[in-house]
């Protein structure tokens, strides 16, 4: 066991001790504020607070874990040994920066709750992060770098320490609005759509909607189980996140009152866990909200227990304090959808910091590198080199490479091109 000593515990100490010693490097921790603990363990220990007791393995410590308010923080990047980070700490400590209040500020999302300016959806913009175009801190997953660098620091004052393993992860988080591209709709919604078709001058759609209506073709948004079984030969995990909601011009998905679609999504729940997909109009009234996750639960006889907010609108603390009211574990809405990257810094799920009420809530928060919106602003060659290299950073720190790819864009590519994309991406 680790022991951390430190002259007060705080909520934020708390977590991020956790999340760094814990669920990246591995260890068993535990903290105290005791000196007379301290000094008496004899097995692995350090200490974190302004000046060091004895000569023990020391970290200065930042006053950003330690406080209770909200005010812009004093950035100025550093190098340690070619890695991007902050919060640099005087030659007294044994490593030089302070890396739990770096982390504690990245995982937090803390420059989300000062002022900054928000896009059309009132989302931070992935321009006003402080770990934009900084010596490309962003494209890396630094808080989990950063920990396996102590580690590997740590274990040379205590070789002897154990410390669990764990195994890299590609996943795949597919938000699912509209399941299908034709099947599942009324006589008078197949017309409309026609109509709109034939105006737009989208004659290949008429013609495949004839043939999947007269079971000629299956519907091509209608991949979910082929597309499960060729990533499973690649090692690829996938979880699809399906909007459960009332008919809405805004989304363009299946109505919830469709029979047939109720049935869909137990045959799917038959072979797979699914998640939730928050639609925009639940999004806009917390009461459809509620009926939402109530009547997906009451459809599949089991909690849901996994969500992505639409349009990845995660705006904190309401946002994550919403899913937590509903009992929701997981959330897989945190990234950008117009850059690639690591919104918090790290890719390895993590508890919400909830920095509005100082405590650890119960929902993990599962952070997406890439969203596919990205491919309509970025050239497809130039996405996949990045991509590749990102991959390589995290399987390095043994982390998860979380992409996020919306049902219509694998529809529109077909499964065999999306296959195709993944190996490519896989290298």
């Amino acid at each position: 066991m680790v022991l951390l000593y430190t002259h007060k515990i705080t909520p934020r100490l708390t977590f991020t001790v956790k999340q760094l010693f814990r669920r990246i490097m591995g260890y068993e921790v535990y903290i105290t504020d005791s000196v007379d603990v301290f000094i008496k363990h004899t097995g692995a220990k350090l200490s974190y607070a302004k000046q060091p007791l004895q000569n023990e393995f020391f970290i200065r410590a930042n006053h950003l874990l330690f406080e209770r308010i909200l005010e812009p923080q004093d950035i100025n990047w550093k190098s340690w040994e070619g890695t991007p980070c902050f919060f640099d700490v005087d030659a007294r400590s044994s490593i030089p920066f302070d890396i739990l209040a770096a982390s504690f500020y990245l995982l937090s999302r803390y420059e989300e709750y000062l002022p900054h300016q928000k896009d059309e959806l009132g989302r931070f913009r992935s321009i006003e992060s402080v770990l934009s175009d900084r010596h490309g801190a962003f494209s890396t997953p630094l808080v989990d770098q950063w920990a396996y660098r102590l580690r590997k620091i740590f274990s040379q004052h205590f070789p002897d320490e154990p410390h669990t393993e764990r195994n890299f992860r590609f996943f795949l988080g597919v938000p699912v609005i509209q399941s299908h591209a034709f099947s599942f709709r009324g006589i008078g919604r197949h017309i409309f759509e026609s109509f709109e078709d034939l105006f737009a001058g989208r004659l290949s759609a008429i013609a495949g909607r004839f043939k999947v209506l007269v079971g000629i073709v299956k519907d091509p948004f209608d991949h979910y189980l082929k597309l499960r079984k060729s990533l499973q030969k690649l090692g690829v995990e996938i979880a699809f996140f399906f909007q459960f909601a009332p008919y809405h011009v805004r989304d363009r998905n299946i109505s919830w009152n469709r029979l047939r679609f109720g049935y869909f999504l137990k045959h799917i729940a038959d072979y797979t866990n699914i998640g939730y997909y928050r639609s925009q109009g639940a999004m806009l009234n917390t009461e459809q909200f509620k009926i939402e996750i109530d009547r997906l639960d009451q459809l599949l006889h089991r909690k849901v227990s996994s969500a992505i907010i639409a349009q990845n609108r995660v705006l904190l603390p309401d946002a994550y304090e919403e899913l937590v009211a509903q009992e929701i574990s997981d959330d897989y809405s945190m990234g950008y959808d117009d850059a690639i990257g690591f919104k918090s810094g790290t890719c390895t799920p993590y508890p919400f910091y909830n920095l509005g009420l100082e405590l650890e809530q119960p929902l993990k928060v599962h952070p997406f590198v890439v969203s596919d919106v990205i491919f309509n602003i970025e050239e497809r060659d130039e996405i996949v080199d990045k991509l590749r290299a990102i991959k390589d950073k995290v399987a390095e720190v043994d982390g998860t490479f979380y992409l996020q790819f919306g049902n219509r864009a694998i529809g529109s590519l077909g499964v065999t091109n999306f296959i195709n994309l993944i190996k490519e991406i896989d290298g």
